[in-house]
């Protein structure tokens, strides 16, 4: 009998030994070296409990995940431009740091699911939680803030687009055909349905309501295919439910459109809008996109909404409001490009006590030498002491005509005074290149109030801080779109709707603020090698 420890074979078998011994160090970040990006993602979030920001699990479910663990693990995820959760759930098994993160319990993308819902309503304390920790740790200066916007493309469909105009007027040239066929449902039937020239499709189904009325009285058959004789009665039925249908439709989509002036089937929040033509756009057609804003202070993302709004003037104040409501007060120098320096928005900055340092349309004009060269532009023109222009011929427009007062679009008053010639450029030389019209006269409108606040937005930006801060605008809020679009490859949503839209955009900045703080971390190691964190 052979020995027990012999290995058995048959004389044509071959035997293979191949064991290898498993070997794994006590803890698994023993194996990663101390300039890897997770040591900075734990000393980031030091001290914060994601576990709040989701709603608690249910006792009798024990096998769901920890939620504060797969937040912590998909933050850490978006820092290294991970934003699809297949990539994320394939980590988690894969990679030794992300199965560190995440317990070694591997979460399906389910689990990463559950937690997204509930992470819609509570994204904002979240963003402002971790970006104020880093933003203290790297001693940002948030007083000054950089702010802008880009467009960023809907997880919609391209050819999914709707317009409120072409609604609008198709619904008018409807409402004709409406009229013309109730005119004559009246005269064929000496009914007395109304007729104007709007109608809803309230009013449609009424009449087809009647209309089946009388053909269930009368007993006549509803009849379709060919072949098939329709009965007069079934045929204004028809006429008028197709009409009930389609201004069903109109209002359906007017009713999602809201003040907007469209929207896309498929992603019934976003709006068609047109993008830049640059490296990610190189069609130059609009798109289902977001307008996505931020505010940028020395390089780390301090303040991000997203916004249905085709331009960014109208974003400016919410957007300062959500960083007042969530800090408590608001940034002295708010920078921004001419997209953001509206009458409104200056007096809104006057109000709250912030600084002038947002360009208005004409800024870069006037500092372009070739729109200097335009000398029948009254803003060429050179002023009086009183403020009063003087055109190319040296005639003074002080002949006060009068005033028009209007309201802006935020509610706010502002008037406009007009001047003019007191010869009303009565034997002007240049009379046919400064005129449009050569019957009449030239006139200069002159707003005090906005006048005073361009002159005050030109001193703050003449100084030397006020050209240092419009170098970096350029340099710090383009170059975090550049790292969000080329580096993260973030040019597309991957969710759809206005809340996992905006979650999904404020974790992509989490991600470029937890990265920026690696940037940062390392070289304060480089600096001094003694005060490596663990």
């Amino acid at each position: 009998m052979k020995n027990a420890n012999q290995v058995l074979a048959l004389p044509d078998q071959r035997t293979y030994y191949n064991a290898v011994q498993l070997s794994l160090p006590v803890n698994t970040l023993l194996a990663l070296d101390q300039e890897d990006e997770v040591f900075s993602f734990l000393d980031a979030v030091k001290g914060v409990d994601f576990s709040k920001y989701v709603k608690p699990i249910r006792s009798n479910n024990t096998n769901s995940h920890d939620r504060g663990m797969l937040i912590r693990t998909m933050l850490f995820g978006y820092m290294n431009g991970i934003n699809t959760l297949s990539t994320l759930v394939s980590l988690c098994r894969t990679d030794l740091r992300y199965l560190f993160l995440s317990n070694e319990e591997k979460p399906s993308i389910m689990a990463f699911s559950r937690m997204c819902r509930d992470l819609t309503v509570s994204i904002d304390d979240l963003f402002f939680k971790v970006s104020g920790i880093i933003a203290e740790k790297m001693n940002c200066d948030t007083n000054v803030q950089y702010i802008d916007g880009t467009k960023i493309e809907a997880n919609a469909n391209k050819n999914s687009f709707v317009y409120k105009k072409r609604i609008v007027n198709a619904m008018d040239r409807l409402f004709f055909r409406i009229t013309d066929d109730v005119i004559r449902l009246d005269q064929a039937y000496g009914y007395s349905y109304r007729y104007s020239g709007c109608y809803s499709a309230y009013d449609m189904w009424n009449i087809c309501q009647y209309l089946m009325e009388v053909m269930v009285r009368e007993n006549i058959r509803i009849v379709y295919g060919k072949g098939c004789r329709k009965n007069e009665f079934q045929v204004w039925y028809d006429i008028f439910m197709q009409y009930a249908m389609k201004l069903d439709e109109y209002e359906y989509w007017l009713e999602i459109m809201g003040n907007r002036n469209s929207c896309s089937k498929t992603d019934h929040d976003a709006t068609m809008m047109a993008t830049k033509w640059d490296y990610y756009n190189q069609s130059g057609v609009t798109r289902a996109c977001y307008n996505c804003q931020i505010a940028v202070s020395d390089g780390i993302i301090v303040n991000s909404e997203v916004y249905q709004d085709v331009g960014d003037t109208t974003t400016y104040q919410p957007f300062m409001e959500k960083y007042h409501r969530h800090t408590g007060r608001y940034p002295g120098y708010p920078v921004a490009d001419a997209g953001y320096g509206s009458y409104d928005n200056y007096l809104y900055n006057i109000t709250h006590r912030c600084h002038l340092t947002m360009k208005y349309n004409l800024y870069g004009k006037e500092h372009d030498k070739r729109f200097q060269k335009r000398r029948f532009n009254s803003h060429n023109w050179k002023k009086t002491e009183d403020g009063n222009v003087i055109c190319p011929d040296d005639r003074v427009f002080d002949q006060y005509e009068k005033d028009v007062c209007r309201n802006t679009a935020g509610g706010n008053l502002t008037i406009t005074q007009i001047y003019y010639e007191k010869d009303k450029c009565e034997g002007c030389p240049f009379r046919k290149e400064c005129l449009q019209n050569p019957d009449g006269y030239r006139r200069y409108s002159r707003n005090v109030i906005r006048d005073e606040m361009w002159e005050t937005v030109n001193r703050e930006l003449s100084t030397e801080e006020g050209i240092q801060m419009k170098t970096q605008r350029s340099v710090q809020v383009e170059g975090a779109f550049g790292v969000i679009k080329q580096d993260f490859g973030f040019t597309r949503f991957h969710r759809k709707g206005m809340k996992n839209v905006k979650m999904e955009f404020l974790l992509v900045c989490l991600g470029y603020n937890l990265k920026k703080f690696h940037i940062y971390r390392l070289r304060q190691m480089r600096i001094d090698p003694s005060g490596m964190m663990s």
